[in-house]
């Protein structure tokens, strides 16, 4: 291991990162749930040191886990704790190559963070229509390698939906050229989509091209109380028969979620209530009529009882204290006690049953914890969190959470649901994987895996053991 680490460091010079104290930050995830150990941490700058580094490793017979912002949730890009891998990150690699307005494209590196590229989108007067909490961390190359969501997804997708094309490293160092900007290309196989989610365990995507949107001009949000479950679904289907081109997020929040903001000093601008769904519109017509659109939606819901009060917010400052609402909830949840996440994803008709059965099941078996449930209700993606009593030991709140993951999953399943909907596996949910997926479909990836990565070398660990 000292002879690869010497190569590495007479290619990167002070790119290849051997000081405990400036790797210690690559070595755990974001939650610092999940901790590892590496022989170092490489920081190369292009495609080229990249590709080097990677033959280098692969020479040797040493693992490689790759690494983009390190924001996620399932310890996808987390070593393991032998200090026998080399985590490779891509965050030195930044740069935004093209912006092209016309071709509605933007080609970047995978260390260009989301909101990197959405600043320079608006240069061009162009959206680079990717959004979620953590986009000023989170790099393209990780946004795609877990092909992450966020709460634009309702209108523009997921990641893999804005790809265009993609440069990628192979686990034998070779680099394949796939960075096309085309809408259509029917030559085969889409090998796109393959890394597209495969969470670094078939190559490490290098750089990326990706769709652009026209910029939205007229933006309005509002923020609404609503009594139950079912009208949280009826109310989305009403605003998306009023005004679907127009919605760029529909989130979901549950009363509790509200309560814990407001202990942080976060303000809602409605009434207490069970449920509350959070609205923005955005139009790139100056003349959409966005405010006028929203308030009578808004009227009509208040007198047929489908909400019960409802905020539109009058400046841009209100709209950023609406969105603190749903963005914060990571955070102040983190604050409230031990917190146990489960990103899941049902039928968007289910929605409502999941909220009930989850909260009931839960609430029966475990007095004492606070179901948190959020989300992006438009496309049945929530994320089914519990907080649990910081004062619970950690044994017996790890139990509890073994427990409480369990109830939420056989409900998930039951309802037609997946147990991972834009967090990816990582290491957290291998096992959940292996026992809950068709077996066709896991020996169907397996072979995929194997033909790519024929030594298991790129990010072991995760997604299979």
């Amino acid at each position: 291991m000292n002879d690869v680490v010497a190569k590495l460091r007479e290619l990167l010079g002070s790119d290849c990162i051997t000081d405990p104290a400036l790797a210690d930050g690559y070595l755990s995830d974001w939650r610092g749930l999940l901790r590892g150990n590496a022989a170092c941490v490489l920081r190369p700058r292009t495609t080229s040191l990249l590709s080097r580094s990677v033959r280098i490793c692969q020479e040797a017979g040493v693992n490689v886990v790759p690494q983009g912002g390190n924001t996620g949730l399932v310890g996808g890009s987390t070593p393991d704790e032998t200090g026998l891998q080399i985590v490779v990150s891509t965050g030195a690699m930044k740069k935004i190559r093209t912006v092209d307005p016309v071709d509605m494209s933007v080609v970047a590196e995978a260390g260009a963070t989301i909101a990197e590229l959405q600043s320079a989108a608006a240069e061009a007067d162009a959206l680079f229509p990717l959004s979620f909490a953590s986009e000023g961390t989170a790099t393209l190359g990780g946004a795609l390698a877990t092909n992450a969501g966020g709460i634009s997804a309702v209108r523009y997708g997921s990641a893999r939906d804005l790809l265009l094309g993609m440069e990628v490293v192979l686990p034998d160092g070779r680099i394949w050229n796939g960075l096309r900007t085309l809408r259509k290309d029917n030559t085969g196989y889409a090998l796109k989509h393959l890394f597209a989610g495969s969470e670094g365990t078939l190559g490490i995507i290098a750089a990326a091209a990706m769709k652009l949107a026209p910029l939205p001009v007229g933006r309005e949000v509002a923020f609404c109380a609503v009594e139950t479950e079912d009208q949280v679904l009826d109310f989305w289907m009403k605003l998306r028969a009023a005004a679907d081109g127009n919605v760029r997020a529909i989130e979901y929040l549950s009363g509790s979620c509200v309560e814990l903001a407001k202990r942080e000093g976060l303000r809602s601008p409605v009434e207490k209530a069970d449920h509350y769904v959070l609205v923005e519109l955005t139009s790139s017509r100056p003349e959409a009529g966005l405010k006028d659109m929203l308030e009578a939606f808004l009227a009509d819901r208040l007198e047929d009882g489908t909400i019960v009060d409802a905020a539109l917010a009058q400046s841009g400052e209100q709209q950023k204290q609406i969105w603190r609402l749903r963005e914060d909830q990571t955070e102040v949840q983190k604050k409230a006690g031990r917190d146990f996440k489960h990103d899941v994803a049902v039928p968007v008709a289910n929605v409502p049953e999941l909220l009930r059965r989850s909260r009931a099941d839960v609430e029966a078996g475990f007095p004492d914890v606070t179901v948190v449930p959020f989300g992006h209700v438009g496309d049945g993606n929530i994320h089914l969190n519990v907080v649990l009593p910081a004062a619970l030991g950690a044994e017996r709140a790890a139990e509890h959470g073994r427990q409480i993951s369990q109830a939420i999953y056989d409900i998930v399943l039951s309802l037609g649901g997946t147990f991972s909907a834009e967090h990816g596996i990582g290491r957290a949910k291998v096992g959940l994987l292996e026992s809950k997926r068709d077996p066709v479909e896991l020996d169907l990836m397996r072979r995929i895996k194997s033909a790519l990565d024929e030594d298991g070398s790129f990010n072991p660990g995760k997604i299979f053991r």
